[in-house]
């Protein structure tokens, strides 16, 4: 008997409980046209959390799974870039 087919949130969900850091928590929540992914730090007050979205439409690919990891490691250096507070290309400094 084939497995039940998985919501979009399921899915991302179930991907994300593959992946494990120190500093950061992953969830997924629903989102209209897609689904929501919350990058967080696991100290709390410190940052505020990094989110994309994720269309429904791209869970149909067939390489779902390594589309998501390229996506998840783009997020989370973005969301490390994003926490600089000073850099040598700030202007004025």
């Amino acid at each position: 008997m084939p497995a039940p087919d998985l919501s979009s949130l399921e899915k991302i969900q179930a991907e994300l409980r593959r992946y494990e850091h120190p500093l950061l928590e992953f969830q997924a929540v629903e989102h209209p046209g897609g689904v929501q992914v919350i990058i967080s730090l696991k100290v709390a007050d410190i940052l505020e959390p990094y989110t994309f979205v994720i269309p429904h439409r791209d869970l149909q690919d067939p390489r779902y799974g390594w589309r998501f990891q390229n996506l998840l490691f783009n997020y989370i250096h973005d969301y490390m870039i994003e926490t600089f507070t000073h850099t040598p290309h700030h202007i004025g400094t």
